[in-house]
């Protein structure tokens, strides 16, 4: 297999698991491997503005799923909460676009190792200060939701001619909501 279809087929392969086999600890070594394949993502002026932080205790994966609304149902044995850090960012933006490069090579990465991945943007961002005691300067940007996947995905790509715009936007272009879209059309479209 030559390169280019080496990385598509891990590109394709990263999709949302929700179900984790709760019998199967996620191993340093792999975790270790994710944040070093997370720290290779590029960032302004590489500054580097993330921190990570890794959960690994139950008692304390649940208390932060907790924080999700619906999202806690799911059943992850490891959580790595993806921090911006303004310390060294004279825009004062936590480094967004930094910290999500870096969470898609960990979602890129996973597969590769076994592993299934979901990230979670939606959570109650005080508690989550509060329980992991992160500093001012510091901002949960999402949290990735780690395990060994009970459930398989076939590989895919989400390609729509209609989301690709030539030389400008295309104004005339009627924009439906995209296939799989689980708002408009329920769970089960997103398989």
């Amino acid at each position: 297999m030559n390169n280019e279809n080496i990385v598509m087929d891990a590109i394709y392969k990263r999709r949302s698991i929700r179900n984790f086999d709760e019998t199967k600890n996620v191993e340093k070594e792999k975790i270790t491997k994710l944040l070093k394949a997370a720290m290779a993502a590029p960032s302004a002026c590489n500054i580097q503005p993330w921190d990570f932080i890794v959960l690994t205790k139950k008692t304390v994966v649940d208390k932060i799923k907790n924080t999700t609304g619906d999202n806690k149902n799911y059943n992850p044995v490891t959580i790595i909460v993806i921090c911006g850090n303004n310390k060294h960012i004279p825009w004062k933006d936590h480094g967004i676009i930094d910290c999500t490069a870096a969470m898609e090579n960990i979602l890129i990465a996973a597969p590769t190792m076994g592993l299934g991945t979901l990230v979670i943007g939606g959570f109650e961002k005080d508690k989550i200060i509060e329980f992991l005691e992160i500093p001012e300067e510091i901002e949960p940007i999402c949290l990735i939701y780690i395990g060994y996947p009970k459930e398989e995905k076939n590989p895919r790509t989400k390609y729509l001619d209609e989301a690709v715009h030539w030389e400008k936007f295309d104004n005339k272009r009627k924009q439906d909501p995209r296939p799989g879209n689980i708002i408009v059309f329920g769970p089960d479209s997103s398989l």
